[in-house]
Formats: C-alpha cells, structure tokens, sequence
C-alpha cells in the first residue's frame, strides 16, 4: 500500500475512534464565530497632521469579529463539564485582537449542573451581561464606548484573569453572579485582585438587572499595571504610582432596565464609576481648572488621570418595521467630575440605525452617530479622538455573519 493511502486510513481511523469516544462519553464540540466589518467615516479625527475627517475599512463596528470553539461532556447525574476557548480578530488587516493574544477573548474550563457554573481561567464580568441586555451596546457596538466613561464601566467588555466565576441556575427568572480573580501577587492577597457580583430577572418581555465591579492595583511602575483586571489598564486612575499595591482604583456598578411589547422594545441603563485614587498626572501642580487647548490631555478626559466620577445614561428604542426588518434610536449623557475643576464635563450623543437581516446568520447594517463634549475632551466616537473640545460625526455601513 502506498505511503499516502497508509497514511489517510491510519488518520479517518483516528478520526473514527476520537468520534466513537466521544459519542460513549456524551460529548460535543463545536466551532463557532463572527465576522463584522463595515466602511466607515468620522470627521474631526486627530492624527499628524492635525485634524480631519478619516474613512477606511474597520473590523467590529457592532461586534468584536471572532472564533471559538466550545465543548461540553455529559458527566452523568446532570453535571457537565465545559470550556470555552474564544479568540478575536481584527478582520481588515487579519491580526489577533485583545493585545494579539489568541485566545484573549475568552479560555476558561468549567462544571455545570443543579448547583450552577463554575469557570476557572480569563473571561467578561456580569457588568458584560448587564450592558448586553439594557444597554445600546448591543446595537451600536463600539460606537458608543466613547461616551461610556471610554469603556471604563465595562459596557464593551473587559477581561480578568486568574478568575473564579460562579453563576446560579435559572430560578424563575433569576439569576445571580459572584467573581473573584487573585491578583497572584506573592506576599499579598490584596495585590491586583479584583471582584465583582450582580443579579438579573426576567418575565416575559420585561428585564431587569445590576452589576458591580471594582479593582485593585498591582504592582508596577509608572502606567504599568498588574492588576488581575485586564480593563484597569485603560483607567489613567489605575497608575501605581498614585497608590498601593491592593488599593482600589477603579469601582463601577450598573443598572439596567427593558420592556417589550409588540413590535416595540425600549432599554435604559445607568452607570456610575469612580477612580478613588485619580489626581493630576502632569509635570506641575495646580494645573488650569478650566479646559483650554493648552491644557493637558491627561486631564479633562474620560478615564483619565483627574476624572474622579462619570454617571452615564443610556436610553434606546429598537422597533421591528418587518421581522427581518429593525430601526434603531439612542440617546446618551455621560457626566464627568475631576479633581480641582469647577465644572463638570458632559458628553452627549445621538445614535441612529437600521438592521436588515440576509438570513438568520447574515446582516447588513447601517448607523449614524454625532457626539458632543462641553468642559472636557471628546473620547470621539470612532477612528481617533477628535479635535479638542470639538463635535464629531460618523457612520457606517457593513455586513455582520455569524457561523
């Protein structure tokens, strides 16, 4: 028999055999992903050669495009074990995502049954949950992480690792959610560790739910932080040299809200998020406590070094005109507080959209978004920060294919 021929039947046997174990074991594994990318224009966006309007191709204009692969294994007695294995993409230019880890967006393993899930490795917090559910993240994507504090209160999902997560069973519609991930510091337990919990209802088309979450500083120097929670590193806040190793730097918690009826459903939630240690980060104390051009970046920002609070208000509409068919509407308010201003920063914007599904899998989409700031630098909506203290507007239209 011929080399190749051996080898192809020594392998389909392989094949075969891994098939045959897995059927007695009750086991499935399955492949999965998303794709997502859209032409997109922002004006005002600031680069080199100061600013203008951009357009190009961009990769998850309302998901993150991805791949993953799940698996579960029937234990018998209603328990299962699981694991998760999930990686994103940057689908205009073919790179990993999360930092170029490949499997950064999710890799945990787990048991499932009566009692609940236990998952063990690096994934989202239950804030993710509650910003799917009630938040308009869930149709305008990263459109809308700008003037969500720039992602600081987790609406567009962010990570920890070395984390427990313990989720309930389903009881009536209720659910709840506890998380612990160890900071791994040697000598101490508070180093890095971050924790959060919530706890979600449903009945019929109405939902209602909260998340909190809160981190620690790791160590480090300069910007560079340890911290268990992968998102700390987006809070200027979060710099240790403003603390401790094991102080808190960064706690926010949301609340959300939807009812459904007919062709109609409208969501609103609200998030606070605080930064007990943030300060000035500048070269010179005391700086302008009133935004100028000449005025530092570091502070007048969203999550930046002197941004101390933000409440942000997210209310939206999506109304099916056909089953395939859906017009979507938001308006959104963030509210800064910084150290040594007298006024307060404001971010304001305005969403609107239209969904059409191909198929159960394939969507086209089109979305249009104007963002504002007063007393503060604008985060921008997309492509860049825009122009200080300047308005922005940008749209998109793409294709969306789950698989």
């Amino acid at each position: 028999m011929h080399y190749r021929t051996i080898r192809t039947a020594l392998l389909v046997a392989s094949g075969l055999g891994l098939c045959t174990t897995g059927a007695r074991a009750q086991s499935s594994v399955t492949l999965y992903g998303l794709l997502d990318s859209g032409v997109t224009y922002a004006s005002k966006v600031a680069g080199t050669n100061g600013t203008g309007a951009r357009i190009g191709v961009d990769s998850g204009n309302l998901q993150q495009s991805r791949w993953g692969m799940r698996g579960t294994e029937d234990l018998g007695g209603g328990m299962k074990a699981m694991f998760i294995l999930e990686g994103g993409i940057t689908l205009d230019n073919g790179a990993s995502a999360q930092g170029g880890l490949p499997l950064g967006r999710t890799s945990v393993v787990g048991l499932s049954g009566n009692f609940g899930t236990v998952q063990l490795g690096r994934r989202k917090d239950y804030i993710d949950e509650i910003a799917t559910w009630y938040a308009s993240v869930y149709n305008f994507g990263t459109f809308i992480n700008g003037v969500h504090d720039n992602n600081l209160d987790r609406v567009g999902g962010n990570r920890s690792n070395n984390s427990v997560r313990y989720d309930t069973p389903n009881w009536g519609g209720f659910t709840a959610n506890v998380t612990y991930a160890f900071g791994e510091t040697a000598g101490s337990m508070a180093a890095g560790q971050s924790f959060g919990f919530g706890a979600n209802y449903t009945a019929g088309g109405f939902g209602l739910g909260f998340g909190y979450w809160q981190s620690g500083l790791g160590t480090g120097t300069a910007a560079t932080n340890t911290s268990s929670d992968a998102g700390a590193a987006s809070a200027a806040g979060c710099n240790p040299t403003f603390g401790n190793a094991g102080n808190v730097c960064v706690r926010t918690w949301m609340v959300g809200t939807s009812y459904r009826f007919d062709k109609t459903r409208v969501y609103f939630s609200w998030s606070r998020t605080l930064q007990p240690l943030a300060r000035f980060a500048g070269t010179s104390a005391p700086f302008a406590t009133t935004l100028t051009s000449a005025a530092s970046s570091g502070a007048f920002a969203a999550a930046g070094s002197n941004n101390n609070a933000t409440n942000v208000f997210d209310l939206g509409v999506n109304y099916w005109v056909l089953p395939n068919l859906e017009l979507i509407g938001a308006v959104l308010q963030s509210r800064y507080a910084f150290v040594g201003a007298g006024a307060q920063g404001r971010l304001t914007q305005f969403n609107a959209g239209v969904d059409y599904f191909l198929s159960k899998r394939t969507d086209l989409y089109a979305y249009v978004a104007n963002l504002r700031a007063s007393n503060m630098y604008s985060p921008g909506i997309i492509g860049g920060a825009p122009g200080r203290n300047a308005t922005q507007t940008a749209v998109t239209a793409g294709i969306r294919h789950t698989f």
